[in-house]
C-alpha cells in the first residue's frame, strides 16, 4: 500500500507540475520523489519496529531505544501508540522501566559520540560542538557531558594505541612518543595507550623481519645485523619474536624447495651441502616429506596419463627417471599402477568408447583387458552408427521444416484467393467499381487454376509430411535401441 501510494503521489505531482520526461524539471522532480519514497519506506520500517516492541511489552528496551537514538523521553506518546497495538502489555511500572531504559540509552548516545570524536583525533572540547549539532537541535536531545567524556577517553586511548602500533610496526624507536606527544597537545595525548600500541607494533616488526629472512632463505644469523642497526636507531630489540617467526617460516621454505627439487633432479643430500655452505638450518624431516609427496604426485600423474589409451610405461619410465630428473621411490610402482588401472578402466568403458565412436575417433582397443575388448569394439561401432543416424535425422528434420513452411505458405495463399473472390462479389454489387465481364472471367480462371494447383500440392505433400514424421520417429527408436544394446542409460549424457 505504501508503494502504490507513493507511485500515485508521484504521478499526481508530475501531472500538476506539467513536467514531461524530456523537460528540464523532470529529473529534479524524480529525485525529489525518490527521496520522499525513501523517507516513507524508512518511516514504515520504523513503525513496524515500534509495533514489534509494543507486542513484546519490554518498556525498558523501548525507553533505551529512544534514548540511544538521541530522542527526548516520551513515555506518554509511546504508551498511546502501544495501546492501539497491545494494550495489555502496559502496566503500573511501565513508566519507571521506560525512564530507566531511556536514561541508559541517553548515556549510550553521548558515550558513542564521545568515542567517535576521540577516535577521530578531536579534542574533548568537541562536546560543545556536539551540543549544538543539527541532530541534537532537531531532537532536542538532553545533554550528558559525563557520558561524552567517558566515551571520548576510550576513543582517544584507542586512537593513540593505533598510532603507537603503526609506529612500532614501522620500526620507529620508543622515543617517537615525544614527537607524538607534541603533535597531540591540541587533542590530548595518552602516553600509556601509545606505548601499549608501540610495544605490540614493535613485536610485529621483529616478527616480520624473521618471516622475511626465512622466506628468502636467509640464515637466522642475520638477526645480529638487524639488532645492531636497531640499537643504533634506538629501536627496542625483540629477539624472541624474530626467532619464533624465522623458525616457523624456514620449514615452509624447505617444503617449497623440496617440491621443486623432486622434479628437477635434486634431493636432500645436495641440499645438505647447500645449506651448510649458506649457514642455513635444514629441516630434513619436513623436506623429505614434501619431496616424497611431490614424487608420489608425479608418478600418479604419469600413471593417469599413460592409462588414457596407452599400455603401462612403468618400466621405461623408471629406467629413464634420472634422465627426466625425477626419482624412483618405494611407492612408485604401487602409485603408478593404481593410477594407470583406474584411468585404463575409464578409457575402456562402453561410455567412453561410445563417445569416441560418435566423434569418429579411433581407439587403442588393444590396451583393454581381453574380455573388455569386444565390449569396447561394439560400443565404438555403435557410437559411429549413432552419429550417422543423428546426421540423417537432422537432415530429415530440416526437410520436414522446409515442407511445413511450404505448406503454410500454400494455405495462406489459398485463404488469400478465397478472400479475393469474396471481395469481387461485393465489388460487382457496386456499379462504380464493377470490372468488365471479359477481364473478370480471365481473373477468375487464373485464380481457379492457382487454387487447383495449391490444393493438389497440399494433398501430395500431406503424405510426404507424414512419411517424414514416421522416419524421424523411427530414427528416435533406433537411437534408443543402440544405447540399450550397449547398456547405456537412455538419460545418461552423451558427448
Amino acid at each position: 500500500m505504501l508503494m502504490s501510494s507513493a507511485m500515485s503521489s508521484r504521478a499526481s505531482l508530475l501531472r500538476s507540475s506539467g513536467c514531461l520526461p524530456g523537460s528540464r524539471m523532470s529529473r529534479r522532480v524524480l529525485f525529489l520523489l525518490l527521496a520522499v519514497f525513501i523517507l516513507l519506506l524508512s518511516a514504515c520500517q520504523s513503525t513496524a519496529l515500534r509495533v514489534s516492541d509494543c507486542k513484546k511489552g519490554d518498556w525498558g528496551i523501548i525507553g533505551n531505544q529512544d534514548g540511544d537514538q538521541g530522542l527526548t523521553a516520551r513515555f506518554e506518546e509511546r504508551q498511546k501508540f502501544c495501546s492501539g497495538v497491545e494494550g495489555s502489555k502496559s502496566g503500573a511500572d511501565s513508566s519507571r522501566l521506560y525512564l530507566a531504559g531511556w536514561e541508559q540509552g541517553n548515556f549510550q548516545y553521548w558515550r558513542r559520540l564521545g568515542s567517535q570524536d576521540g577516535l577521530a583525533a578531536r579534542a574533548m572540547s568537541s562536546f560543545a560542538d556536539q551540543a549544538v549539532s543539527e541532530a541534537v537541535k532537531k531532537n532536542n536531545t538532553p545533554l550528558h557531558q559525563l557520558a561524552y567524556k567517558q566515551g571520548w577517553i576510550s576513543g582517544n586511548a584507542a586512537y593513540w594505541q593505533r598510532i603507537g602500533d603503526e609506529d612500532g610496526a614501522a620500526g620507529q624507536p620508543a622515543s617517537s612518543e615525544n614527537t607524538r606527544a607534541g603533535e597531540g597537545l591540541g587533542i590530548g595525548f595518552n602516553r600509556l595507550s601509545y606505548m601499549e600500541g608501540w610495544r605490540h607494533g614493535n613485536t610485529a616488526y621483529w616478527t616480520r623481519l624473521g618471516y622475511l629472512d626465512a622466506h628468502a632463505g636467509i640464515p637466522d644469523n642475520k638477526f645480529r645485523q638487524h639488532a645492531e642497526l636497531a640499537q643504533r636507531a634506538g629501536v627496542q630489540v625483540v629477539e624472541a619474536a624474530y626467532r619464533s617467526a624465522w623458525d616457523l617460516e624456514i620449514i615452509e621454505y624447505w617444503k617449497k624447495l623440496a617440491g621443486e627439487d623432486a622434479t628437477t633432479g635434486r634431493d636432500v643430500n645436495t641440499r645438505r651441502v647447500d645449506a651448510q655452505e649458506r649457514g642455513l638450518k635444514l629441516t630434513e624431516l619436513e623436506y623429505k616429506r614434501s619431496w616424497e609427496q611431490r614424487l608420489m604426485q608425479y608418478w600418479q600423474e604419469a600413471g593417469k596419463l599413460d592409462g588414457d589409451g596407452k599400455p603401462s610405461q612403468l618400466e621405461s619410465r623408471m629406467a629413464n627417471a634420472r634422465n627426466n630428473k625425477v626419482f624412483v621411490i618405494a611407492q612408485t610402482r604401487e602409485v603408478y599402477q593404481q593410477a594407470w588401472a583406474a584411468q585404463n578402466a575409464l578409457y575402456c568403458s562402453a561410455e567412453n568408447a561410445f563417445a569416441y565412436g560418435r566423434r569418429n575417433q579411433s581407439m587403442a582397443v588393444d590396451v583393454c583387458a581381453g574380455a573388455q575388448q569386444s565390449v569396447v569394439r561394439q560400443a565404438l561401432m555403435s557410437g559411429q552408427e549413432y552419429a550417422h543416424i543423428v546426421r540423417q535425422q537432422s537432415y530429415r528434420n530440416d526437410e520436414l521444416r522446409r515442407l511445413a513452411e511450404r505448406r503454410n505458405e500454400a494455405l495462406f495463399r489459398l485463404n488469400r484467393l478465397d478472400q479475393e473472390m469474396r471481395n469481387d462479389v461485393r465489388r460487382d454489387q457496386d456499379e462504380k467499381t464493377r470490372i468488365s465481364a471479359p477481364d473478370a472471367a480471365a481473373i477468375e480462371r487464373r485464380r481457379e487454376q492457382e487454387r487447383r494447383e495449391l490444393r493438389d500440392f497440399l494433398r501430395r505433400s500431406a503424405d510426404e509430411f507424414e512419411d517424414l514424421q514416421r522416419i524421424i520417429v523411427r530414427y528416435d527408436y533406433q537411437l534408443r535401441q543402440i544405447r540399450r544394446d550397449i547398456r547405456l542409460d537412455d538419460e545418461s549424457p552423451v558427448n
